[in-house]
């Protein structure tokens, strides 16, 4: 039978947010869209379902590393918070956030508590083993990387355009027959005169 041993991470997750969407007991708080996940992170996640994702691998982890407890959890979610000249130091995920969904995923009938700590539930179990097979039999699409936009430079923008107009002008002159062509002849010839 099919585990969430036997599918990648990433795959899995995307999979069970999608589904877990669809539960009415998983719902972001109000305070979702502004709140970073870590004091390490500048800024709140980009996707507006982060919840949904967070919470996906929040189940995983715990199916695969529970019981657990928040505190362990925070410690999987951290990372490196930029001191500026100072070095980088290892923070600790949001409580808050690891608390709320693993109410909710409790609330769902997903994960179990009990004195040891937070485990999957037989239920959440089924879930997650029906949703890995799935998952092995249709692979997901790859997620595209997204691509910043590279701002050019005014200089180089104004080279180009100055390029352009030369190509233009040159096309020009070569349209109107030999003026062009003479032009330097001649003033060459006046300079060649000159020195004697």
């Amino acid at each position: 039978m099919t585990t969430v041993y036997d599918v990648p991470a990433d795959h899995i997750i995307r999979r069970v947010a999608e589904e877990l969407k669809k539960r009415k007991e998983i719902v972001p708080p109000a305070w979702a869209a502004f709140a970073k996940t870590g004091v390490h992170k500048e800024m709140p996640p980009e996707d507006p379902d982060w919840w949904f994702t967070r919470a996906a691998a929040v189940l995983r982890r715990v199916y695969v590393d529970g019981p657990l407890g928040v505190e362990r959890m925070r410690s999987f979610y951290g990372g490196k918070k930029n001191r500026g000249s100072r070095p980088n130091a290892f923070r600790k995920g949001s409580g808050s956030i690891l608390r709320k969904s693993l109410q909710q995923l409790e609330a769902a009938g997903l994960i179990l508590h009990d004195k040891t700590g937070r485990r999957v539930s037989p239920e959440g179990m089924k879930f997650l083993d029906n949703l890995s097979q799935e998952v092995l039999k249709n692979p997901p699409a790859p997620v595209p990387k997204r691509v910043k936009p590279v701002a050019e430079e005014p200089k180089k923008a104004d080279a180009k355009k100055g390029k352009a107009k030369g190509e233009k002008a040159a096309a020009a002159d070569g349209a109107e027959g030999g003026k062009a062509e003479k032009k330097p002849a001649k003033k060459k010839a006046d300079k060649a005169e000159a020195p004697q």
